[in-house]
């Protein structure tokens, strides 16, 4: 069969099963009109010593030097293109005056009253209430909260919960927020029923199956959209490999993913090369497997055999390492795979290299 761009399209919207089918909860991040919330810049780790950003809609950035209290502070994520398997730790944090409670998946929380606020984080409360008084609202009372609180906190459900955090950029864009103490404005995320899945979902939302998503949204609803929102994602379709190998395979790629994107992000200051060769080797192997998954199910089997061999499990949590030598074990799994004396009698079925044929030439994807 000849697979064009129109036909992948269809067999992928077709798929029953979707994102939302394995979540339990895929959620919009910090509301975008906040105007007394705050991105603080922490100068050193566990120094409140720094300059904050107010997000506001009537001006664009102010900076300052202040202090403030970090039990309110939460690591802040951007749409940075660079997000891909592992958030880039950014200089920023996210003042957020909420008490969460609670350790399960889905957590409550309140909102700091405006006396609470003022006797526990006293600068905390200084700063939001400076910023009120400098955006014109002198004469609003302030004994409410609503001056400072989000509009949607549905977001503050899952503070500290593990997830998938998904930006758009040119493609989509999943990064495994492991801790889950991430704050994030432009993005979706995703909580998993299953936690065992979030590391093969985080390679499927990475993959070039997920470049076919947003013309399965626009064939289904008859528009388009430049950023995507909770309730597309929703609608991602899900296949899982039949075989537990292979999903495990992927989920380890996943991890070898999420460790060198966060070195490369290191090297921008080390100098350190090689980390580009690596991820593209890696996610070309992971995009194969998921490829098949989806659409064939037809790989050689001593390709599988091969990856089966060298891709073995680890109790170490190495992609939140910084050690730098693991990239050597990487760059050796690599070498081992490529020499090995089956691996060049590998074949794809003319299928299957049709479907890689079209998705490398086209135009969209």
């Amino acid at each position: 069969m000849f697979w064009s761009k129109e036909d992948i399209v269809e067999r992928l919207s077709k798929i029953p099963t979707t994102l939302e089918d394995v979540s339990i909860e895929v959620f919009e991040g910090i509301p975008q009109k906040n105007d007394f919330l705050f991105r603080a810049s922490l100068s050193k780790e566990n120094c409140t010593d720094s300059a904050y950003i107010c997000r506001t809609l009537q001006t664009n950035v102010s900076v300052e030097q202040v202090s403030i209290e970090k039990e309110l502070a939460y690591p802040y994520m951007n749409g940075s293109p660079s997000n891909e398997f592992a958030i880039h730790s950014t200089q920023y944090q996210f003042m957020l005056p909420y008490e969460i409670i609670g350790y399960g998946i889905r957590k409550e929380y309140r909102i700091f009253q405006p006396d609470e606020l003022k006797t526990m984080f006293p600068v905390a409360y200084k700063e939001l209430m400076e910023n009120k008084l400098k955006s014109g609202a002198e004469k609003q009372n302030f004994d409410s909260a609503d001056c400072y609180r989000l509009e949607n906190e549905s977001f503050l459900q899952y503070i500290n919960t593990p997830k998938i955090i998904i930006t758009n950029n040119y493609n989509l864009q999943a990064s495994y927020d492991l801790i889950g103490k991430h704050v994030f404005a432009d993005g979706v995320g995703v909580v998993l029923g299953d936690p065992t899945l979030y590391l093969y979902i985080t390679a499927v939302l990475n993959s070039s199956i997920s470049k076919a998503f947003p013309e399965i949204w626009g064939r289904e609803h008859g528009q388009t959209r430049n950023k995507i929102c909770a309730n597309m994602l929703k609608r991602f379709p899900i296949v899982f490999p039949k075989k537990q190998t292979t999903e495990n395979i992927i989920g380890r790629i996943a991890r070898y993913q999420i460790y060198l994107n966060r070195q490369k992000d290191a090297a921008k200051v080390y100098a350190i090369p090689g980390y580009q060769r690596l991820i593209d080797f890696y996610k070309r192997i992971s995009d194969l497997l998921i490829l098949d998954t989806y659409m064939t199910d037809d790989l050689d089997p001593k390709l599988l055999e091969i990856l089966a061999e060298n891709i073995t499990p680890s109790d170490e949590e190495l992609e939140y390492s910084n050690d730098i030598n693991l990239m050597i074990g990487l760059q050796a799994i690599k070498d081992n795979i490529l020499y090995s004396p089956d691996f060049r009698q590998c074949r794809f079925s003319n299928e299957f290299t049709n479907i890689l044929a079209t998705l490398k030439n086209s135009s969209v994807w």
